[in-house]
């Protein structure tokens, strides 16, 4: 190294430290001001009117009448055991696929699962499908797709899907 090179790389060295320097002042002193943001805060928070648990009106015998409401509206959405078999199910999806001029290739039923499940594969216009699904959503019993998939194969809106739709019950 040169006498001339030595002082450069002294500035250099220094201003490289400074800078270091300041940008860790510059991170610390934004965490400080982020921090008493969030302080100011949490005291504008605390210190707002809370009326007192002992004012508020506690009727729990209405809460608990609502909450059973509740339950029963939410069971009703649920098929009771043995209400509905996976024959007749498939029979409504069948005839549903029918009224939305879907047409079936393929149908078997699946037992295995912890759901019964129907599997098929039909084609139809997308249209179709789509008010197949509407009326599938808007069933007053829970019906379950966990699977689905559609294909387009031409341009004419005519699509190819294969499913796994099911029903849910439970014990009474």
């Amino acid at each position: 190294m040169t006498g001339p090179q030595k002082p450069l790389l002294i500035a250099l060295g220094v201003s490289a430290l400074l800078s270091a320097v300041g940008s860790f002042v510059y991170v610390q002193l934004d965490r400080l001001h982020s921090v008493e943001e969030q302080i100011a805060f949490l005291k504008a928070q605390h210190s707002r009117p809370r009326p007192a648990l002992a004012e508020q009106p506690v009727d729990l015998s209405a809460r608990i009448v609502e909450l059973r409401r509740a339950q029963s509206e939410e069971l009703a959405r649920f098929y009771d055991s043995g209400e509905m078999d996976l024959y007749r199910f498939a029979s409504l999806v069948n005839g549903l696929l029918t009224r939305h001029h879907v047409r079936v290739q393929r149908f078997r039923t699946l037992t295995g699962s912890s759901a019964p499940l129907i599997e098929l594969t039909a084609t139809g216009a997308s249209r179709s499908f789509m008010g197949f699904l509407g009326d599938v959503s808007a069933s007053p019993q829970y019906w379950t797709i966990p699977y689905l998939h559609l294909q387009s194969q031409s341009d004419d809106g005519t699509l190819t899907c294969d499913m796994q739709i099911g029903f849910i019950s439970h014990e009474k």
